[in-house]
């Protein structure tokens, strides 16, 4: 069986938790013989393919062309949802005039103005994919997308719940496929005394790309009165170099606050075992790698309630409002107190593997391509 996976075109300069899920998931796909290339084209030959993997339908305007390439050419595509609604996060969670242009404009003319400004300072982003934007609209590619999905991979069941009401559908063909951890890597790492980060032995951690979406900035509010030590690690985001500069007065007014820009994902392993609390109180998280990763490593968790965290992490974790500073800093405290994180690391360590993720991608193949 060959396999093309699709992704967005700043897939490699803009690393994300998308970007681990699919070079794990084509390696363990490889171990299982099905061979694995992947595209960041618009249009690609799809001749050589006996399926495609679409990846994303939050940032729709690439996969919508990708999936009208894969109909047009005859193939069965699984899509890897990575879904959950982001009118909350606009409403409450945006910076500025988008926020207040949010309070009065629905998701499609959100979509239509941030391209258009995006497109004003750079004449370079205008392709077939953004014109879409413009033209046909953002919520009706995400519906061509979900009505022309032959199996949907979710990463968790609340996820695909979620897609279900918001567009008034009742997909029943999906798989969950849960997010995951090196198993591997783990192992490698959990016994290991190491001295590289020892100066951020028991900080809080908030790994994720520099963005509004992410919220670092309100964590950083709700702890910059406290003595811990804040960990920062990401790459900022385009269009986010302001809410950047924000978070950057306050790491340097804070001598226990440090910004590190980007890490390896082997040795963030190994920063995450010398930490005691990794936080992510985003907007949204279907729940966030880098969550199963330091639960891995023995991390307390203290993450957002919006979208799937509740279903992986359950009365393990401690939870918080992305717009509630003193939820940030309850949860934070909370998850700091913590002292036996066995069950969570045990849970994640059996379940939440790349191995047991690609076996439940590669029986979603097998169901659209009748390859048994």
């Amino acid at each position: 069986m060959r396999v093309l996976i699709q992704s967005r075109a700043n897939f490699n300069e803009m690393p994300g938790g998308d970007t681990i899920q699919i070079l794990k998931t084509k390696e363990q796909l490889e171990k299982l013989g099905v061979e694995v290339d992947i595209s960041l084209e618009l249009e690609p030959d799809l001749s050589n393919y006996d399926l495609v993997h679409l990846t994303n339908i939050t940032r729709i305007h690439e996969t919508y062309i990708q999936m009208k390439n894969a109909k047009s050419q005859g193939k069965p595509v699984a899509l890897s949802t990575i879904f959950w609604p982001m009118e909350e996060f606009e409403q409450k969670g945006q910076h500025g005039l988008r926020k207040l242009l949010s309070r009065y404009l629905n998701i499609d003319n959100i979509e239509r103005l941030k391209i258009l400004a995006r497109g004003l300072k750079n004449w370079g982003i205008w392709d077939k994919s953004t014109v879409n934007l413009l033209t046909v609209g953002y919520t009706d590619m995400q519906k061509f997308v979900i009505e022309n999905t032959d199996i949907f991979l979710p990463n968790a069941e609340l996820e695909m719940q979620m897609l279900n009401k918001v567009f008034g559908v009742q997909k029943k063909n999906y798989i969950v496929v849960p997010n995951a951890i090196d198993k591997d890597i783990v192992e490698k790492y959990r016994d290991v005394q190491d001295t590289e980060f020892e100066e951020y032995k028991d900080a809080i951690i908030c790994v994720g790309r520099i963005e509004a979406r992410k919220n670092q900035l309100a964590l950083l509010q709700a702890l910059q009165d406290t003595d811990y030590k804040v960990i920062l690690v990401g790459k900022v985001s385009d269009n986010f170099k302001k809410y950047f500069e924000s978070i950057k007065d306050i790491v340097d007014k804070n001598e226990n606050f440090f910004y590190i820009e980007s890490i390896p994902n082997d040795k963030l392993y190994k920063l995450f075992k010398l930490c005691r609390v990794s936080v992510l109180p985003s907007w949204l998280d279907t729940p966030g790698l880098v969550s199963l990763e330091a639960a891995a490593m023995g991390c307390s968790l203290a993450v957002s309630h919006i979208g799937t965290t509740v279903e992986y992490f359950g009365e393990e974790a401690f939870y918080c409002s992305p717009d509630d500073i003193e939820s940030i800093k309850r949860a934070v405290d909370q998850a700091y107190n913590k002292r036996d994180n066995s069950v969570l690391q045990n849970k994640i360590l059996t379940s939440y593997t790349w191995e047991e993720a690609a076996k439940g991608t590669l029986e979603a193949y097998k169901k659209i391509t009748q390859k048994i």
